[in-house]
């Protein structure tokens, strides 16, 4: 399947979250009934719960990737 990606990357922030559902919700459900494994929902909830009180600590993933993807 071909796709422009910089076509994409020029939709609305609305538009991407849009599409984001929309391929999410297309995914088999197959993969979707998988469990999640109680250790990783607990590590969800435990940086859920971090963010919620202080959420100024978290870096916006552009900053990741130019400090630490190369």
């Amino acid at each position: 399947m071909a796709y422009d990606k910089s076509e994409l990357m020029q939709l609305s922030n609305e538009e991407k979250r849009a599409l984001a559902f929309d391929l999410l919700d297309s995914i088999d459900d197959e993969f979707a009934a998988k469990e999640i494994p109680e250790w990783k929902l607990n590590l969800i909830k435990e940086r859920l719960q971090l963010d919620k009180e202080g959420p100024d600590g978290a870096l916006p993933w552009k900053e990741v990737k130019k400090k630490y993807i190369r």
